[in-house]
């Protein structure tokens, strides 16, 4: 669907268009700023202004858009009732007061100290990925190092066994799934099955941290205290789930659009590898131009005006962050990768406000400690299969591929 010059009402339910979902925001952006999707209902936010505010309007803007126990199937909610833990609001489906005392123990675990000691470990996993790939002569770079690199790395301070990084990789992309407000009824069940197994893992690794704690995630999580008491097992499911996505999934893919962007740019390949201070730089201009996670959703607690529309009582609003990073108003020429643009760090890729990303700088240390070993020991970066290198992941809320074929050489 040509988006750009169609007069036919655009959906962001339509594959065609949550698929490439740019050519789409450019329009509305100048058309329908806020715009009511004609088969969600979603009131869907595209300039930047308009989004970072609702993001900070907490007071009539709810994060609490509905757990899985809120919109999923009966038959699956009873799956978590009878042999889990059903899932609740806990960090990105609550608001505040609820919502502090969760953000408050997170944020004690997340610290800037606590990810500057794990750098040390993610430069480790980062050689020892390109060491096991750079002898051959084409790879799948998502497979070979875009998918373990973050896995490892959280799977590690959830307290996962070496040999079980392929089932908790699998797990991850179940819950990647979960998050998806398209889901049919039947497949909740599938999911349900599988994340439940998912939480009897966890349980058994909450269990042992308990009786001998270390210095890891899972361990501060479990033995730490809020409002006078630890969690219980419930509520560190729940965290434990989003944790898993929001370190895991996202930086995946920002790691596949930044060698996309690499490939395409070898120009940008040169700079970061003359002088590596610029990787930071690319890592931020990467979060925006390309916004891994598009969209998220809130709900209106009561009738709230944005951009002079009225959106009523109940709706459901998308903070599409994808359009917002590229919003002219905000951004000259935005949708180049520019590392020299002096506000490349004020996207909104990791949110805005009491529900900024927890994990963020973690994701940053990953991002940045990747791509400086990558330009650094090699170049060369290019595609092997023409149009079929790229395969490109069918996701409403999230944007980048699951499959990239690619070659390179070893820097002399």
């Amino acid at each position: 669907m040509d988006t750009q010059h169609s007069d036919q009402p655009i959906s962001f339910a339509d594959p065609d268009v949550y698929a490439c979902p740019f050519p789409a925001y450019d329009r509305l952006r100048e058309e329908q700023p806020v715009y009511c999707d004609p088969k969600s209902g979603h009131y869907v936010l595209t300039r930047y202004d308009d989004v970072r505010k609702a993001m900070l309007n907490v007071a009539a803007l709810s994060n609490n858009t509905g757990v899985m126990g809120d919109r999923w199937a009966s038959e699956a909610n009873h799956l978590f009732e009878t042999e889990g833990w059903l899932p609740m609001n806990t960090l990105v489906s609550n608001d505040p007061p609820g919502h502090r005392a969760y953000r408050a123990l997170v944020d004690k675990v997340f610290t800037t100290q606590k990810v500057r000691s794990l750098e040390p470990r993610i430069q480790q996993l980062v050689d020892e990925l390109i060491d096991d790939f750079v002898g051959l002569s084409e790879i799948d770079f998502l497979a070979a190092f875009a998918v373990p690199l973050p896995m490892y790395v959280i799977s590690e301070q959830l307290g996962v066994a070496h040999e079980d990084r392929a089932q908790f990789k699998h797990w991850s992309d179940v819950a990647m799934e979960s998050m998806n407000p398209l889901v049919t009824p039947e497949r909740q069940i599938v999911l349900a099955r599988e994340l439940i197994a998912m939480q009897r893992y966890m349980a058994r690794q909450i269990d042992r941290v308990r009786a001998t704690p270390d210095d890891k995630l899972l361990s501060r999580l479990a033995n730490s205290e809020t409002e006078g008491r630890r969690l219980d097992m419930r509520e560190l499911q729940s965290l434990i789930l989003q944790i898993l996505v929001a370190g895991n999934e996202t930086t995946t893919t920002t790691l596949a659009l930044g060698m996309k962007t690499l490939i395409e740019r070898p120009d940008l390949a040169d700079t970061v590898r003359r002088d590596p201070g610029y990787a930071q730089l690319f890592v931020e201009e990467t979060l925006r131009v390309t916004a891994p996670l598009q969209t998220l959703f809130r709900r209106a607690l009561a009738d709230v005006e944005i951009g002079g529309v009225t959106i009523p009582l109940g709706s459901m609003v998308e903070v599409r962050f994808g359009a917002a990073n590229r919003d002219p108003r905000q951004f000259a020429c935005p949708a180049d990768v520019d590392l020299d643009r002096p506000n490349s760090a004020s996207h909104l890729s990791f949110g805005a406000g009491i529900h900024m990303c927890v994990g963020n700088q973690l994701a940053r240390a990953e991002l940045r400690l990747a791509f400086q070993t990558l330009t650094r020991r090699l170049t060369g970066f290019r595609t092997t299969r023409g149009s079929d290198s790229l395969h490109w992941m069918d996701n409403y809320t999230a944007y980048g591929p699951d499959r990239m074929w690619m070659t390179f050489e070893v820097q002399g």
